[in-house]
């Protein structure tokens, strides 16, 4: 068989410096989710290169046994399925096979392949054995798995043995934490994960223990997850350094050029002070970009100053279930009209003739209490005709909650509440102004102004380019395009004091649907430059055309 590197796979190499140019003969290298062996194979193709440029011939039997001799001291893979154990010896042994012209035993490479838990696991195999064990190269795409779909036993076990494994942790982290500590001084991390790792919550102690122990030298970044086929998650690539921390960080904005051949090119370089990553999140972004959003954010208050509540609605754990047409036979006391992510356009709400049955009593003081199923019997009849359904439900099977409960209980009555909403992942803003009629589902994020704050001029703000701009540059970027618009995010959105003619402005422009009002209202409320204009709208069309962010053009 002759192997075709992946085009990412090959890509990581490169960022990592693993490449036929350096001294690679004298690198050790692991990859610690090896899956069937990409990362192993285009390993051995590298050190076979390097042997190449070297001068030595693989018609020599002294080149192929020195070959053979350092793969297996040098390159090795760990994985927790067997059978994937099983494909990557495969692959490795029949890679080698090939490029020294020759067939050698099958058992020759088994031990570079070892089955085991790279997190939690004992020895991990004969690179863990031996005195000289840490690793030069690390290398991978580690599993994507959040805390939330990991058995409770294995995550207790998880939290007391890694210091990043906090909240809501995913698995990619904990593999990075582990990479750091099996690297020497100097040895680099190389691993594709998810672009929100670079400012989601849940890896924000992987990012805290990067800036204790290591320094990132690069990190890639792509406006598509159409980098890796069928995949779901936009992707980036970094490289980290274990040791002093780098003065810059290389930032490379990157895309997919389809061809004969396909492959990743680098449209923009730039370079970052590693003062940038001492933040909570690591805003890598075009500098000229940052600076811009920077001005912007430190000459105003944030919108969280103005409100008073921002939240996602509240989750059913089954909306099939609780969300029913208008006609459905229940007492309307408990229905509710509600708003969906697909309802919202800019300054509008689409009408829909979906109901929530809302398994809740509001009184006028105190928290919202769960109703008495015998009081009403038609929502009883409807819901005990899906109560196995409702009884799979995590809250109901770990958290003990009553089989008709919502997994999250409302904090009020929503939908009587006047406030701003927006959908949770979004192409472009799109926030409109419910005046108390609707109630948000869990995929809309909903704002309940303080008192004295007109809703109608916020949401003219929000809707704003600038305001888009600034949520698209700093929100990580989502499958297809999409930006998060959630509160870690919407909190940071600036919004200038108004004066009371220039809220009513404002407020019209919302009310009319007038966007080039509100932008133009927003833009001078921002003091913004004709140069800084220009490249927000540049930014702004390149999200839109699913180009690279912050490309010339």
């Amino acid at each position: 068989m002759v192997y075709t590197p992946d085009v990412l796979v090959a890509f990581v190499f490169d960022q990592a410096g693993f490449t036929e140019g350096m001294p690679i003969e004298r690198y050790s290298l692991l990859d610690p989710a090896c899956g069937a062996g990409a990362f192993i194979v285009e390993a051995v193709a590298r050190l076979a290169r390097r042997f190449t440029e070297l001068g030595y011939s693989f018609q020599r039997a002294s080149t192929k046994r020195t070959f053979i001799d350092l793969v297996e001291r040098n390159v090795h893979g760990i994985d927790l399925d067997s059978k994937a154990c099983v494909l990557a010896r495969e692959t490795l042994r029949r890679g080698v096979e090939e490029i020294v012209g020759g067939s050698i035993p099958v058992d020759r490479l088994a031990g570079n392949i070892t089955e085991a838990d790279f997190l939690l696991g004992g020895p991990l195999g004969r690179f863990d054995r031996e005195a000289n064990s840490r690793q030069d190269f690390i290398v991978g795409n580690p599993p994507y798995v959040s805390a939330t779909r990991i058995p409770e036993s294995y995550k207790r076990a998880l939290r007391a043995r890694f210091s990043t494994a906090v909240g809501r942790f995913d698995l990619y982290t904990l593999f990075m934490e582990r990479a750091i500590d099996l690297l020497r001084d100097g040895g680099r991390l190389a691993f594709i994960t998810p672009d929100k790792f670079l400012s989601s919550r849940s890896a924000g102690p992987f990012r805290a223990l990067v800036r204790e122990r290591a320094g990132v030298l690069s990190i890639a970044r792509f406006g598509s997850h159409k980098v890796f086929a069928d995949a779901a998650t936009v992707p980036c690539v970094t490289v980290i350094q274990k040791g002093e921390p780098q003065k810059t960080v290389e930032v490379r904005q990157c895309r997919l050029a389809k061809g004969v051949i396909d492959r990743i090119e680098v449209v923009r370089r730039s370079s970052l002070p590693a003062t940038e990553l001492q933040a909570d999140t690591w805003d890598v972004v075009d500098p000229d970009l940052l600076a811009i959003a920077r001005k912007i954010q430190d000459s105003h208050r944030s919108l969280s100053v103005q409100m008073l509540r921002m939240s996602a609605g509240p989750a059913t754990g089954r909306d099939s279930v609780f969300i029913v047409q208008a006609g459905e036979e229940v007492e309307p006391e408990l229905l509710r009209p509600i708003v969906r992510g697909r309802d919202i356009a800019p300054f509008r709400l689409a009408d829909t003739s979906l109901r929530m049955l809302v398994p809740y009593e509001f009184p006028k003081t105190g928290p919202p209490q769960r109703i008495d199923l015998k009081k009403y019997p038609k929502a009883r009849r409807y819901l005990e005709a899906h109560k196995r359904e409702l009884e799979q439900r995590h809250c109901v099977r770990v958290w003990g909650k009553p089989w008709f409960d919502w997994h999250d209980q409302p904090p009020l009555d929503l939908s009587r509440e006047l406030k701003i909403v927006v959908p949770d992942v979004a192409k472009s803003s799109r926030f409109a102004v419910d005046d108390g009629r609707r109630l948000p589902v869990h995929s809309v994020y909903y704002l309940i102004p303080r008192p004295g704050i007109d809703s109608y001029a916020i949401a003219a703000i929000l809707n704003s380019k600038v305001a888009e701009f600034v949520v698209r540059l700093l929100s990580p970027v989502m499958k297809d395009g999409f930006s998060r618009y959630r509160q870690q995010f919407l909190r940071a959105i600036p919004v200038p004091d108004l004066s009371t003619e220039t809220a009513t402005e404002l407020a019209r422009a919302a009310r009319e649907g007038d966007a080039t009002l509100a932008n133009d209202l927003v833009a001078k409320l921002f003091r913004l430059l004709g140069g800084e204009l220009e490249k927000i709208e540049r930014f702004l069309r390149s999200q839109a055309i699913d180009e690279v962010p912050g490309t010339r053009g």
